[in-house]
C-alpha cells in the first residue's frame, strides 16, 4: 500500500500547507527526514523537510499528480512532536512553513545541492566546444571536456568565471542535450563519522606519502570516537573529497543519529514563579528542577535578549558548574553537539523550542511577561504559547519565571492549572512618587526635579551608585520654529525628526531618512529653532557638568556588555530600557525613571504591561534601596497600583479595558504588510465581528508598504481560509498577537 509524504521545499515558498510525493517503501522515509524531491516541468531536485507521512493523498489532488521522493539526503533532522510543533506555530501565527523551518534548520542542516556536470557524448561535446568563437566559453567547455564529472563550484574555480555566467551558459549547453547535470546533496548534519577499520586506519597514519589533510582528518575522528561532518573537515581543504575516498575505501563509516523516545514522566509541573531579581528567581527554580538533572535530565531556559542570556548563563554556571550551556549564536546544531559533550541546561533564544533535546524535563521561559517574547520583527510568534504547545506535545515540565503577569501568563494561570507562587512582594519597599506638576524642575538638570537631584547627590557623596532610567536615547526628540511653530518633519513618511548628537544628523524614526541640522526655519525663514525634548545624549551632557566628580557610563541597547556595579563607586548608569537586561543592581543604592510616562503612554498594544513589568523590575532589582518615579500623571492606575503594591488591580483593570475596547486577549489582533493600498474585497463571506483599520502607508527598510490591523475573535488558520486570493496575493508579511485560548486549537494530523 503507497504512502504519500507531506513536504515543505526548502527554497520554494509554500504558504501554510505542504506539497505531497509518494514515499517508496524502499527509502524508508520518515517524519523529520531531508528528502530530496523533483519540482516544476523539469523535475528540478530539491531538497525538501518530511512533514508527515499519510496513506491518502488530499481529496483535490490525484494520483497521476503526484511525483516520487527521489531520495533520502538524512533522517531523525527533528521529532513528530517538532513536526507538530511547526504545524501549530504556522498555523497559529500565519507564518509560511517554509518561513518558519528555514529560520530554524537553514543554520542547522548543511549544504546545498551540489551540481555535478557530465559529457553525453564526447564526440559531439567535442565539435561543439571547437565551434565556440567565444574565449570564456571556449575555456569552460575544455575544462568540462578534460575533467569530468566535475562540481559547479570547482568549473568556477577553474574557470575563474561568475557564476551567474556559468550557470546561464551550462543552461544552453544542456538544453542542447550535449551535457548532463545531477545533483549531489549536501553531506547530513545528523550523521557521525566514526573509524571503521582499524588495521586500515594504522596503515593509513604511517603510510608515507598520504597527505597530511588526510592524516589529520582521521586523527579527528578517532580522538572523538564520532564526530559530526562539519567538525571532521572543518579548515581542511577539499575536506569533502577526503571523507568521500575514506568512506569508500572502508577506513571509516557512517553511523546515523537517532532522535531519542520521549521520556515518560509521572507529573509535570506547571508553575508561574512571580517577583524578586533575576537572581532569586533563579535560585528559587534551581532548586526545583535539581532532582531531574541528579537523573540525567537536561533544562531548556529561553530568553530572548543577548545580554540577558549571557546573565542567566553565569548565575546558571554558579548553581551548577560545568553543565551549562548559553547559546546566543544561530546555529542550532551547536545545542546538540553540546547536550553530547554533557551540557544539561541549555539557555538560548525562542527558537531553540524546535530543537530535539534528549530527556528533556524543565522548559523556563524567563522575563515572561517581556515585549521581546511577543511576536516583532524578528520573532514571528509569542514565546510563551509555543513553550506550551512543546511542553504539551513533549510531556515537559513549564515554567514561567516573571517580574509582573500579563494577559497570557494570566490565562495560563486561570485556565490551565498553572501554580502561582509570589516569592516576594514589594510591600515594604519604599516607592517615591514625585508629582512634576508640582515639584520644580532642576535649573540645570530638566527634566530632572530638585528633589531627586539632591537625592542623586546625597547618594553620590556617601559613595553609592546610582542608576537613571529615561527612555529617550536622542539629544533632542523634536526640531520647532519658535517663530512661527513649524515642526521640522521628515519628507519621505512625515515623521518628526530627532537630532542624534553623536553623528550630527536629523533622523526619522520611522523610515530612517537622515539630513543634516537646520539653522533656519524651511517655512518662514526664522533662526529661532528649537532643538526641543531631552534625552539620552542631551541629560548625560547635563549630568557631567552638574557632577563633575561623578563617573558616567551610558548603556544602550544592541551591546552585549554587562555592567557589574560591584566594580564601581560613585557612578551614575543612565540608560534606556536597555538598562535592565545590562546592569547588575547588587551595588546601586537608588533608582529613579525620568519622564516615566514616556513608558505609560508608548503606542504598542502592550505598552500598559510592558510600563508595569518595567517598574516592577526596577523595584525588585534595586529592593530594598529606594525606587524613585517622576510623572505628570501621578493618578494613572498603572502608577497607582505599583505604589499600592497591587498587581492584581492592575490586572484587572487592564482586562476590562481590554474587553471594552476589544483587544488581546478578548480577541486576535492582525497586522499585515501589504503591497499595495487597494484591499477590496478581503474576505470570501461576511465577517460581521471584524475590526478593520488602515491600510496606513509606511515604510519598510527604504520601501513603500501598507499596513492593515484586523480585529476579530476568528481563529487564524480560520481567517486565512476566509481571505480572497487577491488579497492573499498581496499580504508580504503578517503578525498575529493571539488571544491565549488559541493553545486549545490542535494543529491537522
Amino acid at each position: 500500500m503507497s504512502k504519500f509524504a507531506g513536504v515543505v521545499i526548502e527554497d520554494a515558498y509554500i504558504p501554510f500547507d505542504v506539497l505531497f510525493y509518494e514515499a517508496p517503501d524502499f527509502l524508508d522515509i520518515e517524519v523529520g527526514s531531508r528528502v530530496l524531491v523533483p519540482l516544476g516541468k523539469n523535475n528540478r531536485p530539491k531538497l525538501a523537510y518530511v512533514l508527515k507521512i499519510v496513506d491518502k493523498i488530499p481529496e483535490n489532488l490525484s494520483k497521476d499528480q503526484i511525483k516520487s521522493v527521489i531520495s533520502v539526503v538524512e533522517k531523525n533532522l527533528f521529532s513528530k512532536e517538532i513536526a507538530k510543533l511547526l504545524y501549530f506555530v504556522s498555523e497559529s501565527f500565519l507564518i509560511s512553513i517554509h518561513s518558519l523551518i528555514n529560520k530554524v534548520y537553514g543554520t542547522y542542516a548543511e549544504g546545498e545541492l551540489i551540481p555535478i556536470v557530465s559529457v553525453v557524448d564526447t564526440e559531439s561535446f567535442a565539435d561543439f566546444k571547437n565551434s565556440l568563437k567565444s574565449e570564456d566559453q571556449k575555456n569552460i567547455a575544455n575544462i568540462i571536456f578534460e575533467n569530468f564529472p566535475i562540481s559547479l563550484y570547482s568549473l568556477r574555480n577553474k574557470s575563474k568565471t561568475k557564476i551567474e555566467y556559468l550557470k546561464r551558459f551550462l543552461r544552453e549547453i544542456e538544453i542542447k542535450k550535449l551535457i548532463n547535470i545531477q545533483y549531489k546533496p549536501p553531506y547530513p548534519s545528523n550523521k557521525l563519522l566514526s573509524i571503521n577499520n582499524e588495521k586500515l586506519f594504522e596503515e593509513m597514519i604511517h603510510k608515507k606519502g598520504i597527505a597530511k589533510s588526510i592524516k589529520e582528518v582521521l586523527i579527528r575522528i578517532k580522538k572523538n570516537r564520532a564526530l559530526p561532518y562539519r567538525d571532521a573537515i572543518y579548515k581542511i581543504r577539499n575536506g569533502l573529497e577526503i571523507i568521500e575516498m575514506l568512506l569508500k575505501e572502508g577506513v571509516i563509516k557512517e553511523i546515523e543519529e537517532e532522535i531519542p523516545e520521549l521520556a515518560v514522566k509521572d507529573e509535570n509541573k506547571r508553575l508561574i514563579v512571580n517577583g524578586g531579581s533575576l537572581k532569586e528567581r533563579v535560585l528559587y527554580i534551581s532548586n526545583i528542577f535539581k532532582s531531574a538533572l541528579k537523573e540525567k535530565g537536561t533544562v531548556l531556559v529561553v530568553a530572548n535578549e543577548i545580554a540577558l542570556i549571557k546573565t542567566l548563563s553565569e548565575l546558571y554556571e554558579s548553581f551548577f558548574p560545568g553543565i551549562v550551556f548559553g547559546n546566543i549564536g544561530k546555529e542550532k546544531s551547536e545545542i546538540r553537539r553540546q547536550l553530547k559533550l554533557g551540557k544539561r541546561i541549555i539557555i538560548s533564544t525562542p527558537f531553540s523550542l524546535f530543537v530535539d533535546i534528549p530527556n528533556l524535563q524543565f522548559i523556563i521561559v524567563e522575563d515572561a511577561s517581556s515585549k521581546y517574547h511577543l511576536p516583532h520583527e524578528y520573532l514571528p510568534f509569542d514565546t510563551r504559547i509555543v513553550a506550551y504547545k512543546k511542553s504539551e506535545y513533549e510531556n515537559v515540565s513549564l515554567i514561567f519565571s516573571t517580574y509582573s503577569l500579563d494577559d497570557v501568563i494570566y490565562y495560563f494561570q486561570k485556565e490551565k492549572g498553572f501554580e502561582l507562587s509570589n516569592i516576594k512582594d514589594l510591600k515594604n519597599q519604599n516607592k517615591r512618587i514625585i508629582d512634576m506638576r508640582r515639584e520644580p524642575k532642576s535649573d540645570a538638570l530638566s527634566p530632572i526635579s530638585s528633589y531627586l537631584e539632591s537625592k542623586i547627590r546625597k547618594a553620590l557623596d556617601s559613595n553609592k551608585n546610582v542608576a537613571i532610567v529615561l527612555n529617550r536615547k536622542p539629544y533632542s526628540t523634536f526640531i520647532v520654529c519658535g517663530e512661527c511653530g513649524y515642526v521640522h518633519r521628515c519628507p519621505v513618511c512625515g515623521s518628526p525628526l530627532y537630532f542624534d548628537k553623536e553623528v550630527n544628523l536629523l533622523i526619522c524614526p520611522i523610515c530612517g531618512h537622515t539630513e543634516q541640522p537646520i539653522e533656519k526655519c524651511p517655512r518662514c525663514g526664522s533662526l529661532s529653532i528649537l532643538y526641543l525634548g531631552y534625552g539620552i545624549q542631551k541629560l548625560s551632557n547635563s549630568l557631567k557638568n552638574v557632577f563633575s566628580n561623578t563617573n558616567l557610563v551610558i548603556i544602550e541597547g544592541g551591546s552585549e556588555i554587562i555592567y557589574d556595579s560591584k566594580n564601581f563607586e560613585k557612578t551614575i548608569f543612565l540608560g534606556t530600557e536597555a538598562i535592565f537586561s545590562h546592569l547588575n543592581f547588587e551595588n546601586v543604592g537608588l533608582l529613579a525613571f525620568v519622564s516615566a510616562d514616556t513608558f505609560l503612554n508608548g503606542s504598542e498594544i502592550y505598552t500598559t504591561f510592558e510600563a508595569f513589568k518595567y517598574l516592577r523590575q526596577g523595584a525588585f532589582e534595586i529592593y530594598p534601596n529606594d525606587i524613585f518615579v517622576e510623572t505628570y500623571e501621578k493618578e494613572n492606575y498603572i502608577i497607582e497600583n505599583f505604589k499600592k503594591d497591587n498587581e492584581f488591580n492592575f490586572l484587572m483593570v487592564e482586562l476590562s479595558f481590554r474587553e471594552e475596547l476589544g483587544y488581546p486577549p478578548f480577541v486576535f489582533l492582525y497586522e499585515f504588510k501589504l503591497s499595495t493600498k487597494n484591499i477590496q474585497p478581503i474576505f470570501m463571506n461576511d465577517l460581521s465581528d471584524a475590526k478593520i483599520y488602515g491600510p496606513v502607508e509606511k515604510f519598510s527598510e527604504g520601501s513603500k508598504v501598507y499596513e492593515l490591523s484586523i480585529r476579530t475573535q476568528t481563529y487564524p488558520q480560520d481567517l486565512y481560509k476566509l481571505f480572497t486570493d487577491a488579497f492573499r496575493k498581496k499580504i508580504i508579511g503578517a503578525r498575529v498577537f493571539p488571544a491565549p485560548s488559541i493553545v486549545n486549537v490542535n494543529p491537522k494530523d
